[in-house]
Protein backbone atom coordinates (compact mmCIF):
# COMPACT_ATOMS: atom_id res chain seq x y z
CA UNK A 1 0.00 0.00 0.00
CA UNK A 2 2.68 2.12 0.67
CA UNK A 3 4.18 1.97 -2.83
CA UNK A 4 0.84 2.91 -4.17
CA UNK A 5 0.77 5.92 -2.30
CA UNK A 6 4.27 7.19 -2.75
CA UNK A 7 3.79 6.07 -7.01
CA UNK A 8 0.26 7.95 -6.98
CA UNK A 9 2.51 10.78 -5.04
CA UNK A 10 4.72 11.08 -7.82
CA UNK A 11 2.55 11.09 -10.88
CA UNK A 12 0.69 14.12 -8.77
CA UNK A 13 3.90 15.87 -8.64
CA UNK A 14 5.11 15.49 -12.22
CA UNK A 15 1.18 16.49 -13.38
CA UNK A 16 1.41 19.57 -11.45
CA UNK A 17 4.58 20.30 -12.86
CA UNK A 18 3.58 19.97 -16.30
CA UNK A 19 0.69 21.93 -15.83
CA UNK A 20 2.69 24.58 -14.26
CA UNK A 21 4.77 24.69 -17.21
CA UNK A 22 1.70 24.42 -19.52
CA UNK A 23 0.66 27.80 -17.55
CA UNK A 24 3.86 29.53 -17.76
CA UNK A 25 4.16 28.64 -21.20
CA UNK A 26 0.58 30.05 -22.40
CA UNK A 27 1.50 33.61 -20.62
CA UNK A 28 4.45 34.07 -22.11
CA UNK A 29 3.21 33.35 -25.79
CA UNK A 30 0.12 35.32 -24.77
CA UNK A 31 2.18 38.29 -23.32
CA UNK A 32 4.43 37.90 -26.69
CA UNK A 33 1.30 38.11 -28.88
CA UNK A 34 0.53 41.14 -27.23
CA UNK A 35 3.68 43.12 -27.81
CA UNK A 36 3.71 41.91 -31.32
CA UNK A 37 0.07 43.19 -31.95
CA UNK A 38 0.62 46.25 -29.97
CA UNK A 39 4.16 46.84 -31.55
CA UNK A 40 2.56 46.73 -35.21
CA UNK A 41 0.05 48.70 -34.47
CA UNK A 42 2.45 51.52 -33.29
CA UNK A 43 4.18 50.85 -36.78
CA UNK A 44 0.78 51.43 -38.44
CA UNK A 45 0.28 54.36 -37.48
CA UNK A 46 3.47 55.49 -37.64
CA UNK A 47 4.68 56.11 -34.30
CA UNK A 48 7.77 55.04 -32.91
CA UNK A 49 7.40 52.51 -30.24
CA UNK A 50 8.35 53.77 -26.79
CA UNK A 51 8.98 52.34 -23.54
CA UNK A 52 7.46 54.54 -20.75
CA UNK A 53 9.87 54.40 -17.44
CA UNK A 54 8.73 57.51 -16.03
CA UNK A 55 6.91 55.26 -13.36
CA UNK A 56 10.25 53.54 -13.06
CA UNK A 57 12.57 57.36 -12.54
CA UNK A 58 9.87 58.63 -9.99
CA UNK A 59 10.00 54.97 -8.20
CA UNK A 60 13.77 56.14 -7.86
CA UNK A 61 13.66 59.50 -6.90
CA UNK A 62 12.19 58.77 -3.52
CA UNK A 63 14.33 55.42 -3.20
CA UNK A 64 17.37 57.66 -2.96
CA UNK A 65 15.89 60.59 -1.09
CA UNK A 66 14.59 57.69 1.76
CA UNK A 67 18.11 57.04 1.88
CA UNK A 68 20.20 60.38 2.12
CA UNK A 69 22.03 62.02 5.08
CA UNK A 70 20.16 61.92 8.01
CA UNK A 71 17.97 59.12 7.26
CA UNK A 72 14.87 60.63 6.98
CA UNK A 73 14.90 61.89 3.14
CA UNK A 74 12.85 65.23 2.66
CA UNK A 75 10.98 65.53 5.66
CA UNK A 76 14.21 65.71 7.61
CA UNK A 77 16.40 68.48 5.65
CA UNK A 78 16.82 71.99 6.76
CA UNK A 79 14.92 74.70 5.94
CA UNK A 80 17.06 76.66 2.71
CA UNK A 81 15.83 79.78 2.88
CA UNK A 82 13.78 82.20 5.71
CA UNK A 83 10.03 82.04 6.94
CA UNK A 84 7.98 84.85 6.07
CA UNK A 85 4.37 85.35 7.83
CA UNK A 86 2.67 87.35 5.44
CA UNK A 87 -0.91 88.48 6.80
CA UNK A 88 -3.17 87.33 3.84
CA UNK A 89 -5.67 90.37 2.24
CA UNK A 90 -7.81 90.62 -0.67
CA UNK A 91 -6.49 92.61 -3.46
CA UNK A 92 -9.25 94.75 -5.24
CA UNK A 93 -10.04 94.48 -8.85
CA UNK A 94 -7.57 97.07 -10.63
CA UNK A 95 -5.98 97.40 -14.17
CA UNK A 96 -2.69 96.39 -14.56
CA UNK A 97 0.22 98.57 -14.61
CA UNK A 98 1.72 96.27 -17.53
CA UNK A 99 -0.08 96.74 -21.15
CA UNK A 100 1.52 93.73 -21.55
CA UNK A 101 -0.55 91.86 -18.93
CA UNK A 102 -3.77 92.83 -20.41
CA UNK A 103 -5.48 89.87 -22.24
Amino acid sequence: MNALSALFSIAARLVLAVASLVLFLALLAAGLVIFGVVLLWSLIRGRKPTLHTATFQRAAQFRSQAFRAGGMGAAGRAPRGEVIDAEVREVPDATPADPRLER
